[in-house]
């Protein structure tokens, strides 16, 4: 009896309809895996090729290069008021050089602190260099997810490295960024990382972008904003008498008129002053916040041509990729002096601040670093 073999064969894979192999879901989900990995290396490549689209319009230079130091300035910011007695002042230089010689009071530093100096200079053109007129330290405090502002009074007196006793903002005139940052480091004892700066008169354009910023001016400061306008109407080749205020109250004030304001000196001193200036800022940002992304494109093609910084091009891409977390921190404003801390004095015809440094160090290290 003869036996049979019977022969099995393997299924055949399913087929559609239409003959062709029906892919499994395996197979399907690494494909959709795929497409969502090229999805979002192309909207990576996109993000960063914008965000260096921006970044390649600011300025980087080398403050060492760019601002050679110069032998002496000419300060036009005088007073008739009589140098204060020579005990006063020599206290003061007394008190400078005791901070200065202080081994104990190194400067602080933290890895998880960034400490980027803002600066707004007057230059009135390409050959002149200017002053710092506003010195704002912002410290991004990773550990205590705080974003401190410290504005730096212009006027403080102290010692610039190698130079003089003189007021603070004669350090940038002297020696640009570089010399104003060994200033503040060694009279303060704070690190700072790097630094911005920005010509006070582009802050015109970036105003006018905006609309215009509305602020409550007082019938005290109008005088004082349509004399600063009058000067600076005749650096833009305009009237002198083009958009002076008629009268105080909350008004909408264009980028000359803002840019007026905020450089009032002569009523509250150089403390109001400053505090004008953030005024200003804040509501600046407030109306930043609510632009379209047309409108900020276009916002950001008139600023950032016009600041300057030291920070690499990959050091602001990474600032500007962690910007979304910064944004949540709490926002802590400080100045320096603080109060109960300083007295006024007149040294070579300049009226200045005399600070107390070490209340002033350690304050400023409790508000960067929290401790």
């Amino acid at each position: 009896m003869s036996e049979e073999v019977v022969m099995t064969q393997a299924p055949s894979p399913k087929r559609k309809k239409n003959g062709k192999k029906k892919m499994s879901k395996k197979k399907k989900l690494l494909i959709a895996l795929l497409i969502v990995v090229i999805i979002l290396i192309i909207a990576a490549i996109t993000v960063t090729a914008v965000i260096f689209h921006y970044i390649g319009k600011v300025k980087v230079e080398d403050p060492k290069t760019a601002f050679p130091k110069v032998d002496s300035v000419v300060d036009d910011d005088l007073t008739s008021e009589p140098d204060s007695p020579k005990e006063v002042i020599d206290e003061a230089k007394k008190r400078i050089d005791e901070n200065l010689a202080n081994k104990a009071t190194e400067i602080v530093s933290d890895d998880n602190v960034i400490n980027v100096l803002l600066i707004g200079t007057d230059s009135r053109g390409n050959d002149d260099r200017g002053r710092s007129d506003s010195m704002i330290l912002v410290s991004v405090n990773k550990n205590t997810k705080q974003v401190v502002m410290t504005s730096f009074l212009r006027d403080i007196y102290l010692y610039i490295p190698d130079t003089e006793y003189t007021r603070l903002n004669h350090a940038y005139a002297y020696g640009g960024p570089d010399l104003l940052i060994q200033t503040l480091e060694s009279n303060f004892k704070v690190r700072i990382d790097r630094y911005v700066r920005v010509n006070f008169f582009s802050f015109i354009d970036v105003v006018d972008e905006v609309g215009g910023v509305e602020i409550d001016v007082t019938d005290e400061e109008v005088e004082y904003v349509n004399t600063y306008l009058k000067e600076i109407n005749r650096l833009e080749g305009m009237s002198e008498t083009d958009s002076q205020l008629s009268s105080g109250g909350k008004q909408n004030l264009n980028g000359r008129q803002a840019l007026a304001y905020s450089r009032i000196r002569y009523i509250g001193t150089d403390f109001q002053r400053t505090q004008r200036q953030r005024t200003v800022l804040e509501t600046l940002f407030k109306k930043m916040k609510g632009l379209s992304m047309g409108e900020l494109s276009d916002l950001l093609d008139v600023l950032l041509p016009q600041l300057a910084t030291n920070m690499t091009e990959g050091e602001m891409f990474s600032f500007v990729v962690d910007s979304p977390s910064y944004l949540s921190y709490e926002v802590i404003q400080n100045r320096i002096p603080v109060d109960g801390s300083w007295d006024y004095m007149t040294v070579n015809s300049m009226s200045v601040i005399g600070v107390d440094f070490d209340e002033n160090i350690d304050s400023l290290r409790k508000t960067i670093y929290g401790k």
